[in-house]
This record gives C-alpha cells, sequence and structure tokens, in this order.
C-alpha cells in the first residue's frame, strides 16, 4: 500500500503497538474513566521530554567523564542517574505541574491513569527510536528490538509509571505522611528503572533477571489496580486532594539525586 516505505510504517506499528495495548489495559480499570482528549495529552507530553532528555544527557554523560570511577560504579550512574533519575523525575513533573492540576484529577485512580499515560508516552518515542536505529542492522534485526521491548522496556516504563502514581495517590488524598509518599512517588520508579537499566548495562547479572524483575512489578501492580478499582465501587464521595508545595517536590528531587550519588560514590569506594 505504501510501496518502498511499507517495511517502515510496519515496524512503526510493531514499536507502537504495546504502548496501545497496555494503555487500553490501565484505562479500562478506571470505572470513572478520564477524558481522552486529556489522556492523549499526558501521552504527547510524556514524549515530549525526549526533547529536554536530549539536551541534559551530554551535561549528565560529561559529569560522569570527570568523576574517574570503575566500570561498575560508571554503569550504577548511567543506569540510576543518567538515564532513570533524568527520565523519571521529567515524568514526575508532568504529573505535579500538569496532571495534577487538572479538575478532571479528582480520584486516587487517576494518579495510576496519568503516571502511565505520562510513561508510555516517552516509552513510545523511546521505543521508536530504537526500532529505526535497527533497521541499520537489518530488518530482521530491528523486528527482533521491537519484539524484545515488548516484553521488556515497555511494561518496565508503564511499571514505573504506576508506582509514581500509587505514591502520589498516598501523598495527595491521604492524611499521614505526605512528605515521605511525596518522595517515593519519584524514588521508588527510579530505583525499579535503575535496577532494569543496570542488569542491561553490568555483565555482573543475567538479562533473565530483566523478565523475572518485570514480572514481580507486573503482579504487583495488578494487585495495586484491583485494590484500587474496588475502592472505587465503594467509595462514597472524591477525597480531597492536598497539593505538595513547590519547596517539598524541589526538595523530593535534589534528595533523590544526593542519595544515587552517595551511593554511586560508596559503590567505587567499596569495589575500587
Amino acid at each position: 500500500m505504501f510501496g518502498s516505505e511499507q517495511i517502515l510504517i510496519n515496524l512503526s506499528i510493531y514499536s507502537i503497538l504495546p504502548a496501545i495495548v497496555i494503555l487500553f489495559y490501565v484505562y479500562k480499570r478506571d470505572l470513572f474513566p478520564e477524558p481522552p482528549r486529556i489522556v492523549f495529552i499526558t501521552i504527547l507530553l510524556g514524549a515530549g521530554i525526549s526533547f529536554p532528555i536530549a539536551l541534559l544527557i551530554p551535561v549528565f554523560e560529561g559529569y560522569l567523564e570527570t568523576l574517574n570511577v570503575g566500570v561498575e560504579t560508571s554503569n550504577f550512574y548511567m543506569a540510576f542517574v543518567r538515564a532513570a533519575f533524568l527520565e523519571e523525575t521529567l515524568k514526575f513533573l508532568i504529573l505535579i505541574y500538569y496532571c495534577l492540576h487538572l479538575d478532571e484529577f479528582n480520584e486516587p485512580m487517576d494518579a495510576l491513569v496519568y503516571g502511565v499515560a505520562a510513561s508510555i508516552g516517552f516509552a513510545v518515542f523511546e521505543n521508536w527510536e530504537y526500532v529505526m536505529i535497527g533497521t541499520k542492522e537489518g530488518i530482521e534485526t530491528a523486528k527482533s528490538i521491537a519484539l524484545l521491548r515488548a516484553f521488556t522496556a515497555m511494561p518496565m516504563h508503564a511499571l514505573a509509571g504506576v508506582f509514581m502514581g500509587f505514591f502520589l495517590i498516598k501523598s495527595i488524598f491521604e492524611k499521614e505522611n505526605r512528605k515521605l509518599n511525596l518522595f517515593l512517588s519519584l524514588f521508588y520508579p527510579i530505583c525499579l528503572h535503575g535496577l532494569y537499566d543496570l542488569i542491561l548495562f553490568s555483565d555482573s547479572f543475567s538479562d533473565y533477571y530483566i523478565y523475572i524483575l518485570v514480572l514481580v512489578f507486573l503482579v504487583r501492580a495488578y494487585f495495586v489496580f484491583q485494590n484500587e478499582r474496588n475502592l472505587q465501587k465503594t467509595r462514597v464521595s472524591k477525597p480531597l486532594k492536598v497539593m505538595p508545595m513547590n519547596s517539598q517536590i524541589v526538595m523530593t528531587i535534589f534528595l533523590s539525586l544526593f542519595i544515587l550519588m552517595s551511593a554511586n560514590y560508596f559503590i567505587d569506594t567499596i569495589l575500587y
């Protein structure tokens, strides 16, 4: 139908299809679905963070060159700081400064839906980019990349969004430990994302651990959605939404980075 471009179009569909399946599942878990227009805007914002990430990557990678650390420490930095911290922080800011201010964001399940939407938006662009790069080595290579990432990277990004939303629920809709849960809404997905990347980067781990990691957290995410869906059925009124202060948001970001950089330093000290 599209001549010589048909193969590239097919590959693009392969790279995007897993995101559609995941988002459809998440959207259908919500008994009071969010407006499709706003979900779509959140997806676009998630994809849009690819631009600032591209600008910041040289800064983070350039800083790594000044550290003069060993291989495993470098792997840790690339996984947890350069990749996980950078990407999850920008997704976090979308939730905090766009989604959370929406009138439609008025119940706990919304945090899960928008968290996944923001994550999926970035994951789609990243997935498509990797698949297109794979075409330089051949169509079969590109297909293999699309298939592999459909069961690994794509679910991982979605899971990071789920748990970002999960702790955000506790921070804005519950009275206790709001600051701690706000911190965990960023730091927990950073750790999940970072561990995933560390398994990929480091020769000390088998890549098969990725499937175990994704499977374990998929099971946990399933129960998170089931629990919240059951609460939707029994909830009489909408809970009060308490917005986090800017100072708390800034502290969450800097504390996350401080812990990661401290861990990076201690790993280098112990290993080298």
